[in-house]
C-alpha cells in the first residue's frame, strides 16, 4: 500500500512538471528610463508553476519582451484588450538564440508601450502555446520645476 501512494505521488509530480512545460516563457529584454517603471513578473501557483505574467509600465515607456520555448517562439501574435492603455507591436531582436540542436534564429519578441494610465490584459499566442499578461500602466511622476530641482 505504501508503494502505491508513492507511485501516485510520483505520477502527480510528473504531471505537474509536464503541465508547467506546456507554454512558452516570457523574459523582459529592456529597461525603464530613470524614474520610470517597466517590469515583467511571473505569477505562479502553489507549486511554483507559471500561470500568467504581470507587467507594470509607466505611461510613455516601452518594454521589449521575448518569447522562448526551447528556442524562439514561432508565429507569435499578441492582442491587447484595450490598446488605448497598452499598445503592442511585434518585434525581432537583433540577437541569435539557439533553435534546435544546431541552428540559431533571431529572438522572437514584442514591444509593449504604456499609452495611458489604467489596467488591461494582453493575450499572447504562439505555435508553442499561450500566455496572459495583466498590464498596469501608471502615470509618470510629476514634472520637476527649476525651483524644486534646485532644492
Amino acid at each position: 500500500m505504501k508503494w502505491l501512494g508513492m507511485v501516485y505521488a510520483a505520477a502527480a509530480i510528473a504531471l505537474i512538471a509536464a503541465l508547467a512545460a506546456c507554454n512558452p516563457a516570457l523574459t523582459a529584454q529592456s529597461l525603464a528610463p530613470p524614474g520610470r517603471a517597466a517590469r515583467l513578473d511571473e505569477v505562479t501557483n502553489f507549486w511554483g508553476v507559471v500561470k500568467s505574467y504581470r507587467m507594470e509600465l509607466s505611461q510613455g515607456v516601452a518594454l521589449a519582451v521575448s518569447c522562448y520555448y526551447g528556442g524562439p517562439c514561432e508565429h507569435v501574435k499578441v492582442t491587447s484588450e484595450d490598446p488605448a492603455i497598452a499598445e503592442v507591436r511585434p518585434a525581432s531582436l537583433g540577437v541569435l538564440q539557439p533553435s534546435g540542436m544546431f541552428n540559431a534564429a533571431t529572438a522572437s519578441a514584442i514591444v509593449v508601450v504604456g499609452r495611458a494610465p489604467g489596467k488591461t490584459r494582453l493575450h499572447l499566442t504562439a505555435k508553442e502555446g499561450e500566455r496572459w499578461i495583466a498590464v498596469t500602466v501608471v502615470a509618470p511622476p510629476p514634472a520637476q520645476t527649476a525651483a524644486t530641482a534646485a532644492r
